[in-house]
């Protein structure tokens, strides 16, 4: 009798090794998804960064503001490189890779700034709009409107 009661007191003693440790695994798997969301948010911010010229360029007061846009085809590549970061934002919105309400929240604005400059709008979203497919559904996720 003593033999069986030590198999299942070391039966039990396992089970309760396995379940604490399946708890701490939960704990650290919850720990390292936040630590990659928050690090996911800063690289995307670092994305961002790199188009700061454009985005200092529509914001309101900026060089692209009261009827004025981009003019050369090199101001024409960097706007269309940030908008295509949008667009890469939209396919992974559109995945649940990322976050729409945090999205929301940090970038929106910087949407509504685009759509804002009237040069803009014409080329890219109303004359090629064909080509910002992606980017118009973000606008549309974003609930943002924009007349043509």
């Amino acid at each position: 009798m003593a033999i069986l009661e030590f198999k299942g007191l070391i039966t039990i003693l396992g089970v309760l090794i396995a379940a604490t440790s399946l708890v701490f695994t939960a704990i650290n798997t919850r720990i390292n998804m936040r630590t990659n969301r928050a690090r996911f948010w800063l690289d995307l911010r670092d994305r961002f960064e790199r188009h700061d010229e454009v985005h200092h360029q529509l914001r309101p007061g900026g060089a692209w503001t009261g009827g004025k846009g981009p003019e050369t085809s090199e101001e024409w590549a960097s706007l269309e490189a940030y908008m295509g970061l949008f667009e890469h934002c939209e396919v992974m919105l559109a995945q649940h890779l990322i976050d729409e309400a945090t999205f929301r929240d940090i970038y929106a604005y910087r949407l509504r700034n685009i759509v804002a400059n009237v040069i803009v709008r014409r080329e890219k979203l109303q004359r090629l709009a064909s080509g910002w497919m992606r980017f118009l559904s973000l606008l549309k996720r974003m609930d943002i409107e924009f007349t043509t």
